[in-house]
């Protein structure tokens, strides 16, 4: 009995033993935020610095284990949006959170876009993360002015005014990148093309008054060019209308 004793007594503390282990590996390894809550600025940053500085595999939708993670990536639902677009809400508050979060999701698409150039089969996630990034920098385009006035007696004013001719800067280049994207059928499949053309049309309100006549002939001359060799209709009449709605500089309907 005391010899059977001795051995209950030693399996128990290599069960406890292994238990202790796994959970140390596990406090060890880098975990993604969680996808079962909305994200903030802070849960991009934290994803960026895992992936950049612990070797955490970016997530994608084709694997089981990261496929929720990235759709929470990505809805518009998560907090800077959903705040960002609140009309109850004050200015200040509303183009903080969204500009918090832009710059780790800028960069976190530029580490996509990266591996996407390198043969990494993550096409589909950037396309839609182009989308959001476009979208998160609309919603902060159409709050930069009203934010600029409450800033009228700041004794820093005109860092303030140099710090969104900066964001304005940013967001042409989001766009641009946007519409290269949806005209590149060489990356993209068909469906991710026309859900970034989409997503360049819903954006435009917000991006006519920034983009300069230079960044429209660019974009008009791209889109024609794409136009002119594909043979895809759906394709071509897709373009046809971004092109021509940048060109008049027309609000989408």
């Amino acid at each position: 009995m005391g010899q059977l004793f001795k051995i209950l007594k030693a399996s128990v503390w290599l069960l406890l033993s292994a238990a202790l282990m796994v959970q140390t590996a596990n406090a060890d390894s880098p975990q993604y935020p969680p996808d079962d809550e909305a994200w903030d600025g802070t849960s991009y940053r934290a994803l960026l610095q895992r992936v950049e500085d612990r070797g955490l595999a970016l997530p994608t939708l084709s694997n089981a284990a990261t496929k929720k993670v990235f759709e929470r990536m990505v809805n518009t639902d998560n907090i800077p949006l959903r705040m960002g677009l609140n009309r109850e809400l004050s200015i200040t508050i509303r183009f903080q959170r969204l500009d918090s979060a832009l710059d780790p999701i800028h960069k976190l698409t530029v580490l996509y876009s990266i591996e996407t150039q390198k043969g990494k089969p993550y096409a589909r996630e950037l396309a839609s993360l182009l989308v959001y990034e476009t979208k998160v920098s609309a919603a902060l385009l159409d709050l930069s002015e009203p934010y600029l006035s409450t800033l009228t007696t700041d004794k820093r004013y005109e860092v303030h005014v140099a710090y969104l001719d900066q964001v304005r800067t940013g967001a042409r280049q989001f766009y641009s990148g946007l519409v290269y994207g949806a005209t590149d059928s060489g990356r993209y499949s068909k469906s991710d093309s026309l859900k970034m053309i989409k997503g360049a049309l819903a954006a435009l309100p917000s991006y006519h008054p920034i983009l300069t006549d230079q960044d429209r002939q660019d974009l008009t001359q791209k889109l024609t060019e794409e136009i002119s060799v594909t043979s895809d209709q759906q394709m071509k009449t897709a373009m046809t209308e971004l092109r021509d709605t940048l060109k008049h500089r027309r609000i989408p309907t």
